[in-house]
């Protein structure tokens, strides 16, 4: 831990390099390109982190423990396609999460404080934000309703914006069979935020 909490101290600036050139880079052991690549997806992972446990504290380390998972592997990294590299991230994410689900029995989503992320650039767009907070109750509550595989599609469709085909890498599924699970996600929520929450999924 010490040695990945210097790196951390010690973060590349944010450049305008291409994340493609920045991962080739990462592979072959730079490890400023990996703080570069740390710094550009921290808030998207913490976030992720934080929509899956009911703890802050839990997040945070689950959050260190993707990228350190994903410093230790990087160098067996091979991208098959322009978001392969966030596709891989965010599985080793799932991987982490399913692992402490697995540890605690814990399977809570909590929304709560999703909207206060630390370095989350997308705070700084008010409108959002306050959008977010005015439905996060009611998200909390319809989410509920979803069976796991809907959640994760959910959370990684609309809050991460991540492609079909990038959730299908991360969960192992077909990008037809993602697509057929966030159309049912999407009709139950619907259903739940119209007031439909007794309707079956």
């Amino acid at each position: 831990m010490d040695g990945w909490s210097e790196q951390r101290a010690v973060s590349a600036v944010p450049t305008d390099e291409s994340e493609a050139s920045l991962v080739q880079r990462a592979i072959n052991h730079d490890r400023e390109a990996f703080s570069e690549l740390y710094n550009r997806y921290f808030a998207r992972i913490y976030r992720y982190m934080r929509l899956r446990v009911d703890n802050q504290s839990d997040a945070e380390d689950l959050t260190e423990t993707v990228f350190l998972n994903a410093l230790r592997a990087i160098a067996r990294f091979r991208p098959k396609h322009e978001t392969s590299f966030a596709a891989w991230l965010f599985k080793l994410a799932h991987n982490a999460v399913v692992d402490r689900v697995r540890r605690t029995s814990s399977t809570a989503v909590s929304l709560e404080n999703a909207a206060r992320i630390p370095g989350d650039d997308a705070s700084s767009d008010a409108e959002t934000v306050l959008e977010w907070r005015l439905t996060v109750a009611e998200l909390h509550q319809a989410l509920k309703l979803l069976t796991d595989e809907q959640r994760e599609v959910v959370l990684l469709r609309f809050v991460e914006g991540l492609s079909a085909r990038a959730i299908g890498d991360i969960m192992g599924k077909h990008e037809s069979a993602v697509r057929g699970m966030q159309f049912r996600a999407i009709e139950a929520l619907r259903r739940a935020l119209a007031g439909g929450k007794g309707a079956s999924l």
